[in-house]
């Protein structure tokens, strides 16, 4: 691909796919066709990639930390049943927690510990991995910032940044 043709490709990919735009707005603002553009899209699989860019590391995290604290919410509200004999009751004034056993109680059970356990090490793997996924999200910020000042600027880095996200996939 000529060097010009593959800085349409290049501008027209990040706005049809960070963007979002239509494909015919696309084609309007690079300045190409529209059947260019649908061509691009179907070829190098565009659809996928904008979808792809919906799970991202933020997003991720969210969900798991919302299904953290919806799991420990439940445990923390749950009642504490005592295994207790005949004539002792939890309401007495001389009630000790420490001598009964606990049969039900807003402790954790063991699949719930093993819930918990994984989320966390998700939200941890998450939160210490830089994926390409984030490399891409933080070049497509950066080049939005450099764009409106310099447009020729922006498309040079949308270059170097294309080069680097080949090399992270090799």
């Amino acid at each position: 691909m000529a060097r010009r043709k593959q800085k349409e490709f290049d501008y027209a990919k990040m706005l049809f796919v960070k963007e979002r735009l239509t494909q015919k707005e696309v084609a309007r603002r690079v300045g190409v066709t529209e059947k260019t553009i649908g061509k691009w899209v179907d070829q190098e699989k565009w659809e996928d990639l904008r979808k792809s860019m919906l799970t991202t590391k933020d997003s991720q995290l969210t969900h798991l930390y919302n299904q953290l604290e919806w799991l420990n919410n439940h445990i923390a509200q749950r009642d504490i049943i005592y295994d207790l004999p005949a004539g002792v009751s939890p309401n007495d004034k001389n009630f000790n927690a420490a001598k009964y056993r606990i049969i039900q109680g807003n402790v954790a059970n063991s699949k719930e510990a093993d819930s918990i356990a994984k989320i966390t090490s998700a939200i941890n793997k998450l939160e210490t991995e830089t994926s390409i996924a984030d490399t891409v999200e933080v070049a497509m910020k950066f080049i939005k910032y450099v764009s409106p000042s310099d447009f020729e600027l922006s498309k040079k880095i949308t270059d170097y940044f294309d080069s680097y996200i080949k090399t992270l996939t090799q």
